[in-house]
């Protein structure tokens, strides 16, 4: 009898050995049989931070949730956990942690931002989660890249299985930029906050125009288009037929003779162009760079093909992208004859970022941190001057990198410092590293570690790298690791995002949303243990706690450019208006939703325990009327939750970008959302002393068809009010 109970044990132990380890991935290749066969050996394209305007600092995407791979810890017993050549062991929760931020932010943000569907959104997981993999490898080189892409299916059947709840419809996905390389979009807008470019040129003609403007950008298949949506209908340039008459806007953008595509033409500054981007490529939205002079850069940092690092890197300015930019051929470099700036560079990395190098006789530079330069990934710091022109002698056409030395960062310790938004600052980077391995000391070890593995990732650092200009021309800049801040901080609060953009200041913010509330916290990371505090914000002389509800919409942190600069904190929060457990009528004709914000404020020098205090807050009620019997159209039909990937204006409008600038003459910070179904007529918020108040109550057109928007806004004072869930009006 005994032996009985011991052959049935040990089969058993074995069939749950198999179950375990075999059965997942038998079916995780059958599902996934034929996904891409990467084996060019380049690292997954890494999350990426814009700003949409001079005064930004940060916006805090995420939706106060987390950035991790969501799954419990026992999910390392299906996956291979054997030790590398080093005895270290990378559990799935940690190894595949950058390809699981990329997927969060794209099930939460993807479909509102980049028209993502949840299945764009799992094959860029497994596709990341397999170059990972070759970088970060568990077992023998020799039998690691098969088990890797078994891996890497795994992950993908999980979330395909599991995650189709979690993914963001139009109901609840909101407008966030992150992706550097949006290959997979079809067509998608971003909108950028800048000076108004010819008021300097010619305020008496300009002197009705704001002091900024929006300029929309329109990409469809990297076919781009921009708009200035709150100019004035003023022409950039009189109609001539004399190539020798060439207005003052021109001239200030180098222009002395006019080509033979802008004789015979009267544009207006309203209208919307096309920019001549170099074609064959991938092109995200511009990032926005203001120099120490406070002149704004619009700057591509543009991919040929995910399977290499090589960029075209592309200088322009608002006055250029809206007089001329359409060169004579089509490439990459100053051959082109463009009129913007043009360069083509292998960076080493797949997400470049234009920075500043103040004293540079070039001082835009592109920049990037990369573990491909050496065989042990090591973690190299790469630069190349934005703007001066490809030399053919030498590698020119290739950033300089420097190797950065110390256990923190050599052979592969800094492969997390992919896994957060990098800070970029004058002069100055900021990247997060959070742990991605484990040492195995015994097989019990082992055995502990990969059933109670730490879901949340607590462990890591913060690099700070310090930049300065080249010594000689075509030199590489001077990087030093200056700073490594080790902490233990849950991922729970990722992404941390910084609150000033004043050099060595380390303090970042994060959200965290529970089920009812929304706190905002601080993490000085200039302390010895960086720890996670609250931030106060009160409201009418008390402290005051938000709806979970505010956390949906990334919220936006400014430092304002005044000789007492302020730091504001603007939020706001949508909601669609519908009836609970009413059917929507398909020949509905109208929809609503109401749309709240609030801006909370204090000195940008107050210490970091000072409170914010509430300055101004509005709820609009923001209605749609449309033709009926048009419902093939996103902007002619009432939002159904039952169809939450098909779009409505409302819903577009709920899950629109939130901008921040100086819209009017000396009017303050207004606050404007873009509007995906009237794109020249933005919905534009103007301070109005403790509230808002619309620039236009009405928008669109009578028709045929019919589409036509109101606006309808009031005081948000009441504490209750803020503090629960959205309580909709009848329109």
């Amino acid at each position: 009898m005994p032996w009985k109970v011991i052959g049935w044990s040990v089969a058993a132990i074995v069939a749950i050995f198999l179950t375990f380890n075999y059965l997942p991935s038998f079916v995780a290749d059958s599902l996934y049989k034929n996904v891409d066969d990467i084996t060019d050996g380049e690292m997954p394209a890494t999350v990426t931070a814009f700003q949409s305007g001079p005064e930004v600092v940060s916006t805090i995407g995420g939706g106060g949730e987390g950035l991790n791979c969501s799954l419990p810890a026992a999910t390392n017993i299906f996956f291979d956990g054997s030790g590398d050549s080093g005895g270290k062991r990378h559990l799935v929760l940690q190894r595949f942690r950058q390809a699981c931020v990329f997927h969060d932010l794209c099930y939460r943000h993807g479909l509102a931002t980049y028209g993502y569907n949840q299945n764009d959104c799992d094959r860029i997981l497994q596709n990341a989660a397999f170059r990972l993999c070759l970088y970060i490898r568990n077992g023998s080189e020799a039998s690691s890249a098969t088990r890797c892409q078994t891996d890497s299916k795994m992950v993908l059947a999980g979330v395909s299985m599991g995650g189709y709840n979690a993914f963001r419809g139009w109901d609840r996905s909101t407008y966030f930029e992150f992706e550097s390389d949006p290959f997979r979009s079809d067509g998608f807008e971003a909108s950028r906050v800048v000076d108004h470019p010819f008021k300097s040129v010619d305020p008496v003609k300009y002197r009705n125009d704001p002091d900024q403007v929006i300029l929309s950008f329109e990409n469809v298949r990297s076919d781009i288009a921009v708009t200035c949506m709150t100019c004035a209908k003023l022409p950039v340039f009189r109609y001539t037929q004399d190539p020798n008459e060439v207005s003052a806007e021109l001239r200030s953008v180098g222009v002395t003779k006019l080509p033979e595509a802008l004789l015979k033409r009267e544009p207006m500054l309203s209208e919307t162009v096309p920019i001549w981007l170099p074609p064959r490529r991938h092109h995200a939205a511009p990032h926005l760079l203001v120099d120490g002079a406070g002149k704004d850069h619009l700057i591509w940092m543009s991919r040929n093909d995910p399977q290499n690092t090589v960029s075209c890197i592309v200088l322009a300015d608002a006055a250029r992208l809206l007089t001329t930019t359409l060169p004579t051929r089509d490439l990459c470099s100053k051959d082109a004859g463009p009129s913007l700036t043009m360069v083509e560079v292998d960076m080493f990395a797949t997400s470049p970022l234009p920075m500043e190098l103040p004293g540079a006789a070039d001082p835009i530079y592109a920049t990037a941190i990369s573990p491909q330069m050496t065989l042990d990934h090591d973690l190299s710091f790469c630069a190349r001057s934005a703007s001066r022109p490809i030399d053919p002698a030498g590698n020119d056409d290739r950033s300089k990198c420097i190797n950065f030395s110390g256990d923190d960062v050599s052979k592969g310790a800094a492969l997390g410092a992919f896994q957060n938004f990098p800070i970029v600052r004058s002069g100055q980077q900021i990247f997060f590293a959070r742990d991605v391995d484990q040492r195995t000391s015994s097989p019990l070890t082992a055995i502990r570690q990969r059933a109670l593995g730490n879901t949340y990732s607590p462990g890591g650092a913060l690099l700070v790298i310090d930049v300065a200009p080249p010594v000689t021309p075509k030199g590489p800049v001077s990087a030093k690791l200056k700073k490594i801040v080790r902490f233990n901080i849950d991922d729970r609060f990722d992404p941390m995002m910084p609150i000033t953009r004043k050099v060595d200041d380390l303090r970042f913010l994060s959200l965290e949303a529970s089920k009812q509330t929304m706190r905002l916290h601080m993490i000085d990371f200039a302390m010895d243990n960086p720890a996670v505090g609250d931030v106060r914000l009160t409201m009418g002389g008390g402290d005051v706690e938000l709806d979970r509800s505010w956390a949906a919409r990334p919220p936006m942190v400014l430092e304002t450019r005044e000789a007492h600069p302020r730091t504001k904190l603007v939020f706001s929060r949508g909601d669609i208006a519908i009836e609970e457990r009413k059917p929507v009528d398909p020949d509905a004709t109208t929809e609503a939703l109401t749309l709240q914000t609030l801006v909370f404020e204090r000195d940008a020098a107050a210490p970091s325990d000072a409170p914010f205090v509430k300055t101004a807050g509005a709820a609009c009620t923001i209605t749609y009327e449309f033709a009926p019997h048009h419902t093939d159209w996103p902007c002619y039909r009432a939002f159904d939750p039952e169809r939450s990937m098909r779009a409505s204006p409302a819903a577009r409008m709920q899950a629109s970008q939130m901008l921040v600038g100086h819209f009017s003459q000396g009017g303050g910070h207004g606050i404007a959302f873009p509007d995906a179904c009237l794109k020249s007529e933005p919905i534009i918020l103007m301070p109005q002393g403790g509230t808002f108040a619309p620039v236009s109550d009405t928008a669109g057109w009578a028709g045929p068809p019919k589409l036509r928007r109101t606006v309808k806004c009031e005081p948000l004072d009441g504490t209750a009010i803020v503090s629960r869930p959205i309580a909709q009006k009848a329109p």
